[in-house]
């Protein structure tokens, strides 16, 4: 079975990317100058691996073309507009409450000179995370965990394996912020994602996921979900050169970067997104 391949070539890079990314911080950190933590470094070496693995065993696992995981559609920049208005309105209304909540406060951190420059680069990253994820999970894991296990399925793990992702490296952040090296993580890793705390911010995750994973199907193609997430991660990377989120309280703001994940702005966000475009369908 095709998905059993998958999932196992899955776990193997999520094994990898446990013993790869200490190590990926500390080179990092010897050529910048500056620390990276685990959990910043996590999510990309985790990306970069799953995509070298797909394209290595793409003929094998049969994930389909450019048509088949939702890239090829008419009508893709009216849902990428869409999608991008919706996303960003949506967590507006998170961060909004945030700031009734005293938990946002205003905050210019650079010279207009290098806001300008870090905006655009914030820009950048939001295409290319929004583009990169969701042309991942919603669209080649869902596709070929969906032919073979069904849709609910399908939906159900691609969601699970969504939040764990980047849950883990969060998570860990929360249990143990030191660097531990070699297979020693692999110990220390996946258990703090029992942990209440964790299980807030799984739960936050699962529920962005389930948000992009419905504009998936409910449009047809991917150009809906990219433009929802690259909003939200536009708000995040170009945001906090303007405001700042408390860490406190966490039952509203979450656990920490991205804020609102895990908390109940969050989840207010991912309703009003949903919302509005399901009124404007």
């Amino acid at each position: 079975m095709r998905t059993l391949r998958l999932v196992v070539l899955i776990v193997v890079l999520l094994v990898a990317t446990a013993v790869l990314s200490p190590w990926v911080a500390w080179a990092l950190e010897a050529v910048v100058g500056r620390p990276f933590t685990f959990s910043r470094v996590w999510n990309r070496v985790f990306e970069v691996l799953l995509v070298v693995g797909l394209l290595l065993a793409w003929r094998r696992l049969d994930l389909g073309g450019p048509s088949a995981i939702g890239f090829r559609r008419a009508g893709w920049a009216r849902d990428l507009g869409r999608g991008l208005a919706a996303g960003v309105a949506g967590l507006s209304v998170g961060l909004a409450l945030c700031w009734a909540g005293g938990a946002l406060r205003p905050q210019l951190r650079f010279d207009p000179g290098k806001t300008v420059q870090k905006a655009l680069l914030g820009a950048g990253a939001a295409i290319a995370v929004g583009v990169g994820e969701e042309a991942l999970f919603r669209g080649v894991l869902l596709r070929r965990l969906s032919l073979d296990m069904g849709r609910a399925a399908g939906v159900a793990v691609t969601t699970g394996i969504y939040a764990a992702v980047h849950a883990i490296g969060k998570s860990e952040k929360i249990a143990r912020p030191t660097h531990t090296a070699g297979f020693e993580r692999l110990r220390t890793l996946f258990g703090p994602l029992a942990r209440p705390r964790a299980l807030r911010m799984l739960v936050g995750l699962a529920l962005f996921g389930l948000l992009l994973t419905w504009a998936r199907l409910r449009s047809g193609g991917l150009w809906l979900p990219i433009g929802i997430h690259a909003g939200w991660v536009a708000m995040f990377r170009i945001g906090r050169l303007f405001f700042e989120v408390e860490a406190s309280p966490v039952w509203l703001v979450g656990l920490g970067w991205p804020p609102v994940i895990g908390g109940a702005a969050g989840v207010v966000a991912i309703v009003v997104t949903w919302l509005l475009l399901r009124r404007g369908r």
